[in-house]
C-alpha cells in the first residue's frame, strides 16, 4: 500500500479542471440513475395499491438474506480491481474475484438448504421457504455484477453502469407491476421479479465487459499473479469482507428483527420507508462514490488525495441534508399522498429515519477511504458497533412491543457511530475537524430559512381539510408536498448558482448537447 501523503500543506493541481471532470462522471451515473428513479417514482404507488405490507416485508426478507452473502461471495477482491496502476494486475485481481465467487456461491446453497425452515420461521415467514433455494441465484447475479462494475469503474464506463442499472430496476419494477395488474400480486412473484432484474443487468454488464476485454483479460490472467494479488490485498478478506458482511447485516437487520419480534406487515412498512429514504442515496450518493473510489484511488498515488475528499464531502452535504431534513418535516404526508393511507405507518418510521439515512448518504461514499489508506480494520470496528446498537435497539423495542422506541434507538445510534465515521475519514484524508464541523454548519444555516418555510406552510396550512379526486386525497397534504417541491427548487438553483465548478460544468454540457 503506497504511502499516505494526503497530509501534504500544499497541493498542485488544475481544481476547476478535475471538478468538471468529477462533476461530469456523476452525471453520467446520475443521468440513468436518475430515469431509475423517475420510473420508481411512478410505478411504486402503484405497486404500493396492487401489494399488500406483508409481501414487501417477505420480500424484504429474502433481499436480506441474498445480499447478506453476497457482500462474502468474492471476499470483497472485487473492490481491488480499481487499485492497482497496471491493467494487467487489475485483470488478475478480476480474476481472482470471480473464482472466489465461483466457490462460494454453491457454499451458500449448502447451507440455504440445511438451514432454510429454521431460516422461514425465525423470520416468521413460512411462504418463504419455498423460494429461499433462489438465494443462490440472486447471490451469483449481485457478486458478478459488482465485480463487472468494478472493471468498467476502472476505465471511467459510468454510462455503461448508468444503462445496467437502469435494465435491473425497469426489469424488476415492471414485471412486479405487470404480475399485479394481472392479479398475480403475492411475495412469490415479488421475488422472481427482484431475481430477474439483477440476472438481467449482470448478463448484459458482464457481456458487455467479455466483448470488449475478454481477450485481454483472459491472456493475462496468470495463476502466479493471482497468488500474488491475493497476498498483496490479504487485508480485504481479513477485514473487508468483516465489515462488508457487518454493514450488509447492520442495514437489512432491522427488516429481519422487525419482521420476527412483530410481523412481516410491520418489515413491509419499514422497506418502503427505507425504500423511499434511500432514493437520494441511489441517485446521488452512489454516482458520487463510484467516482470517487476511481478518482481518489488514483489521486492518491498523486498526492492529491485531501483535495478530491474535501470537494466529495462537500458535495454529499448540498445534496444530502436538504431532502432528508424535508422528510423528517413532511414523511407522514408524502407516504400517504403516494402510496395511499394505509402506508401512512411507513411515512412516520421514514421520519424518525430521516436523519440516520442522512448520515448514510454521506458516509457511504466515504467509506472507500479505508481502501485507499489502507486502514480496513477501522471499518471491522465501525460495523461492529453498528450491528450491536442496531441489535440492541430493536431487542429493546420488541420485548416492551413499543416499535417507535426501537426506531428511535436505532436512527440516533446509527447517526452517532456513522457519523463518528464521517469525521474520522475526513480528519484521516486530512481535512480538519473544525473545516468539515463547518462545512455542515453552512449547509445547515443555509438551508433553515428554506425548511422553516416548509414546516410554517405545513403548521398552518390554510388550505381547506377536504378530499378531493375518487383516491380521497388530502388536499392539505397534497399542499405541503407541492410547497416543499417548490422550495426545493429554489433551494438547489441557489447551490447550483453558488458553485462555480457545478455551474461551469452544466454550462459546457448544455453547450455540448446543444450542438449535437
Amino acid at each position: 500500500m503506497p504511502e499516505n501523503n494526503c497530509n501534504k500543506p500544499k497541493e498542485k493541481q488544475p481544481a476547476r479542471k478535475k471538478d468538471f471532470g468529477f462533476f461530469y462522471d456523476v452525471v453520467k451515473l446520475v443521468s440513468g440513475n436518475g430515469f431509475v428513479q423517475v420510473f420508481r417514482t411512478v410505478l411504486s404507488p402503484i405497486i404500493s395499491r396492487l401489494f399488500l405490507p406483508e409481501f414487501f416485508g417477505v420480500t424484504q426478507n429474502f433481499s436480506s438474506i441474498a445480499n447478506i452473502f453476497a457482500v462474502i461471495s468474492s471476499l470483497q477482491y472485487d473492490q481491488t480491481i480499481m487499485l492497482p496502476k497496471e491493467k494487467e494486475k487489475a485483470a488478475n485481481q478480476l480474476g481472482v474475484s470471480l473464482f472466489f465467487l465461483f466457490i462460494l456461491t454453491p457454499l451458500s446453497f449448502i447451507i440455504i438448504w440445511l438451514f432454510k425452515d429454521n431460516i422461514s420461521n425465525l423470520l416468521n415467514s413460512p411462504q418463504l421457504t419455498s423460494f429461499l433455494w433462489l438465494v443462490p441465484i440472486q447471490v451469483f447475479a449481485i457478486g458478478s455484477f459488482n465485480v463487472f462494475k468494478q472493471w468498467n469503474a476502472r476505465d471511467r464506463k459510468f454510462f455503461r453502469l448508468s444503462i445496467t442499472q437502469v435494465t435491473n430496476e425497469v426489469a424488476a419494477d415492471g414485471m412486479t407491476a405487470g404480475f399485479g395488474f394481472a392479479n398475480l400480486a403475492s411475495s412469490n412473484t415479488m421475488i422472481i421479479s427482484r431475481i430477474s432484474g439483477q440476472l438481467l443487468a449482470s448478463l448484459t454488464l458482464g457481456s458487455l465487459v467479455l466483448k470488449e476485454d475478454g481477450k485481454f483479460i483472459f491472456n493475462h490472467i496468470r495463476w502466479e499473479e493471482m497468488i500474488s494479488g491475493m497476498k498483496e490485498y490479504i487485508k480485504f478478506p481479513q477485514f473487508n469482507v468483516w465489515a462488508s458482511f457487518l454493514s450488509t447485516l447492520s442495514l437489512y437487520l432491522p427488516g429481519i428483527l422487525l419482521s420476527a419480534y412483530f410481523s412481516p406487515t410491520t418489515a413491509g412498512y419499514f422497506a418502503l420507508g427505507q425504500s423511499v429514504l434511500r432514493m437520494p442515496i441511489a441517485l446521488i450518493g452512489n454516482s458520487i462514490g463510484q467516482v470517487f473510489f476511481q478518482r481518489g484511488a488514483k489521486s492518491f498515488n498523486e498526492g492529491k488525495f485531501t483535495a478530491i475528499v474535501d470537494e466529495t464531502f462537500k458535495r454529499l452535504i448540498i445534496f444530502g441534508v436538504f431532502p432528508m431534513l424535508v422528510v423528517m418535516i413532511i414523511g407522514k404526508e408524502l407516504f400517504t399522498i403516494a402510496f395511499g393511507p394505509e402506508w401512512s405507518e411507513a411515512g412516520k418510521y421514514s421520519q424518525i429515519l430521516s436523519l440516520w439515512t442522512l448520515t448514510i448518504f454521506i458516509a457511504a461514499p466515504l467509506s472507500n477511504v479505508t481502501n485507499i489508506l489502507g486502514k480496513n480494520e477501522v471499518s471491522v470496528i465501525l460495523n461492529i458497533l453498528k450491528v450491536i446498537l442496531a441489535v440492541g435497539s430493536f431487542v429493546i423495542g420488541g420485548i416492551t412491543g413499543n416499535i417507535y422506541l426501537g426506531l428511535w434507538l436505532f436512527s440516533i445510534t446509527g447517526v452517532l457511530t456513522y457519523g463518528g465515521y464521517i469525521f474520522w475519514a475526513t480528519s484521516a484524508s486530512g481535512i480538519p475537524p473544525k473545516k468539515a464541523l463547518k462545512y455542515v454548519l453552512d449547509n445547515l444555516i443555509q438551508s433553515a430559512p428554506f425548511l422553516m418555510l416548509i414546516y410554517l406552510f405545513q403548521r398552518f396550512n390554510p388550505l381547506p381539510d377536504i378530499s378531493i379526486t375518487k383516491l380521497k386525497f388530502s388536499l392539505p397534504y397534497i399542499g405541503v408536498i407541492l410547497f416543499s417541491i417548490f422550495i426545493g427548487i429554489i433551494y438547489y438553483s441557489i447551490s447550483i448558482l453558488r458553485d462555480p465548478s457545478i455551474r461551469e460544468a452544466l454550462n459546457i454540457m448544455r453547450k455540448k448537447y446543444f450542438k449535437k
